[in-house]
């Protein structure tokens, strides 16, 4: 009592401040409970009730069309251009003139009696009146049009518009990076099933040489130089062998992750052949393939939206240094007894001005023109940058084409090595160590030729999404279902050269993710 006691004897002033300090509000941290009931919802909401179970060996356009339909980060991009739309439609209602209802009731204890004086100072009328009564209910329906707020909601809409075409430029450019890593990953995968079973016979067996080679160096058995070569060379092998088992062990984890699988989801692939890549788009001159990434990256359009919203911006700026000129139109009604006329139509114009904002607008109209340079500048960053992209992405898929052949050429030679060794030893004339070592080379070089031939399936896509190409079909909604989505991708890539023909198998062997 004795604040409430301190705020009375100051008066007004302590009143007031008594209401603001009562007001005030003490922000407070989530609470580990909070926290807890938040990530498990997110957690048990993470993995769609809506999405087809896996029920057959995942080919590489099923991966691709199940990452377009489930994966969370093509989702939020979904929602963001969802939000845009919504937007550009609020922006749009924004322009249409205001209707208002309002209604008012008073009342009070005793009759609204006045007098009046003369100029002089005198009464004009000893005797009290009212021409109200002491309580009234009143009423209006008004419609109102600002001409300035019009001019500023066409512009906030049309700028709404392009920000809604921004998020389908964002949208296109996460597709195009999710196809890239989705084709990598799924080669990454037919890789892993196909060698990572024989990956750890091959430590094995790398393993034992070379334990058998350090027995050799410590007992002196033999050629001391000879053998620690040997254990070199195994060591070399059980390095390489390491490295690319850890790569392809993750890959099958890479390929749920962006199909939002649940990780540890048993699931298998298709393991289809080794085709070719007939690519119609590298035939093209590196300056032809420029002006078309130019045209068509999301980023380069990204930012001619920014600048058309940037000019609607300072035709905005200089409609908000205008008077406001309001008109309106509206019904009304008062109970009040003592008038004459209780319901009338009334209507006028009022006319406003902030003379405030002529002061203000230089500053607005130098930040606007600020940001127009600004976006010119990246503009021509990006150019470069494209360009350089897209030289890249051609001369490194070109380049991976022939590593690939190499690499397959290099494999073919190395099993036939292995096996002339191994009939050599078969026969007697040949060594164990020899029919290993070249056994080791062959595992070695198929592993090698996988990996490249993934790399080369993801480059295959980079030069694509470098020219900003779509990596789907513009017209689809996101509403098709998971085979109608798979099918548009297979007639599109095809299209586009890629050969691959896969079959699928429902006994194929399922391995854990």
């Amino acid at each position: 009592m004795k604040p409430l006691r301190q705020s009375l004897a100051l008066g007004p002033l302590g009143m007031m401040l008594l209401v603001v300090s009562g007001c005030s509000i003490n922000p407070q941290p989530l609470t580990q409970a909070e926290m807890d009931e938040f990530a498990a919802d997110k957690q048990s909401r993470m993995i769609s009730d809506e999405q087809v179970p896996v029920t057959q060996s995942i080919d590489l356009y099923e991966a691709i069309a199940r990452a377009l339909k489930y994966n969370l980060d093509h989702r939020l991009e979904v929602a963001d251009r969802r939000l845009r739309n919504a937007e550009f439609e609020e922006a749009e209602v924004d322009m249409l003139p205001e209707l208002v209802a309002k209604a008012n009731w008073s009342d009070r204890n005793n009759d609204p009696f006045s007098t009046s004086i003369t100029e002089e100072g005198s009464l004009e009328n000893s005797l009290a009146s009212t021409s109200a009564d002491p309580g009234s209910t009143s009423g209006s329906l008004e419609l109102t049009w600002d001409i300035l707020d019009f001019g500023l909601s066409y512009y906030r809409a049309k700028q709404a518009g392009d920000k809604f075409f921004i998020a389908e430029e964002q949208r296109r450019s996460t597709v195009n990076r999710l196809l890239e890593d989705v084709r990598t990953a799924y080669w990454r995968t037919v890789a892993a099933e196909r060698h990572l079973d024989e990956l750890k016979r091959l430590e094995r067996r790398t393993q034992n040489a070379l334990e058998a080679a350090r027995q050799q160096v410590r007992q002196g058995e033999g050629g001391r130089l000879e053998a620690l070569r040997y254990q070199r060379e195994m060591l070399d092998t059980l390095k390489t062998a390491k490295e690319l088992r850890r790569d392809l062990f993750v890959a099958k984890n890479q390929l749920a992750a962006l199909m939002n699988l649940p990780q540890g989801q048993e699931f298998s692939v298709v393991m289809p052949r080794h085709p070719e890549l007939q690519t119609p788009i590298t035939t093209l001159s590196p300056e032809a393939m420029t002006e078309a990434a130019l045209r068509n990256r999301p980023e380069m359009r990204e930012v001619a939206y920014r600048l058309r919203i940037n000019k609607q911006e300072e035709k905005a700026t200089v409609l908000e240094m205008l008077p406001s000129i309001r008109g309106y139109l509206g019904a009304n009604f008062d109970t009040n007894d003592f008038l004459v006329n209780q319901n009338w139509t009334g209507w006028g114009a009022r006319v406003s001005w902030d003379l405030m904002s002529l002061a203000q607008y230089p500053a607005r109209q130098q930040a606007v023109e600020y940001q127009g340079k600004l976006l010119d500048a990246r503009a021509l960053a990006l150019t470069q940058s494209i360009a350089t992209q897209v030289y890249v992405a051609h001369k490194r898929f070109t380049s991976l084409q022939d590593e690939v052949e190499i690499a397959e050429e290099y494999h073919e030679t190395s099993q036939r090595i292995f096996a002339q060794a191994r009939n050599e030893y078969e026969a007697g004339f040949g060594s164990q160590r020899e029919m290993v070592r070249e056994q080791l080379k062959a595992i070695l070089a198929s592993l090698r030729f996988d990996a490249t031939y993934a790399e080369m399936q993801g480059a295959f896509a980079n030069v694509h999404a470098a020219m900003g190409l779509n990596a789907y079909d513009g017209e689809m909604s996101g509403q098709e279902s998971l085979k109608e989505i798979e099918a548009a991708l297979r007639d599109l890539w095809r299209e586009r050269g890629d050969m691959v023909q896969t079959s699928r198998s429902t006994s194929a062997t399922r391995v854990t993710g």
